[in-house]
């Protein structure tokens, strides 16, 4: 059995088909619990971690003041942040397989011919504001503003760390689109292939 590795848009059920495979292939599942785990094992706050997780925006100002702090040698930067979570996401994937969401995971586990790298999108925006609006409980108007925000800084992140395109296919073995496609669907697709190993 091979791992699972998904990025996926804000809104398009990538976290919900995670969960299913990681359900039905009887393996553990890792999207925040990746941040406790780093967090645990670099001795800092799982607050401080969470902050950071998947909203590094890659500012100048930002980026700046973390490079002068980080060649001062100040402990827990971004930089050391990352690289603990780095480190936290290829040692649980040494350990056996699994399913990991987000966080650059497909990237860092690009090498690993044992680990299945997803993208899971939705080419129907309304779709995915609905899917926010029942999850979310929040407003159309609301949904849209999140749906935005939350692309942009996962955006912004996987292109700050790895220095690609977040939604280049070529970053990724499989592309599923939802709009077309159920999370049960969708789920299946992925079971059947990292079950095939």
């Amino acid at each position: 059995m091979r791992s699972l590795a998904i990025e996926r848009e804000f809104g398009s059920g990538g976290r919900e088909i995670g969960i299913m495979v990681a359900q039905k292939a009887g393996i553990p599942y890792y999207d925040s619990e990746l941040i406790k785990k780093a967090a645990e094992a670099q001795g800092v706050s799982a607050g401080m971690l969470e902050e950071f997780d998947e909203k590094y925006s890659g500012s100048f100002l930002h980026d700046f003041a973390s490079y002068l702090n980080y060649s001062q040698g100040a402990a827990n930067t971004v930089y050391d942040l990352f690289y603990g979570l780095q480190k936290t996401i290829l040692r649980l994937a040494q350990e056996s397989p699994a399913v990991f969401i987000g966080r650059c995971s497909t990237e860092i586990l690009k090498d690993r011919p044992d680990v299945l790298r997803a993208y899971i999108y939705s080419s129907d925006l309304q779709k995915r504001l609905s899917r926010i609006v029942s999850t979310e409980g929040i407003t159309q108007a609301e949904a849209q503003t999140l749906i935005e925000k939350k692309d942009r800084q996962r955006k912004n992140y996987f292109k700050y760390w790895t220095k690609k395109e977040w939604a280049d296919r070529r970053n990724y073995d499989i592309e599923l689109n939802t709009s077309s496609l159920s999370s049960e669907e969708c789920a299946g697709i992925l079971l059947d292939i990292i079950n095939r190993g």
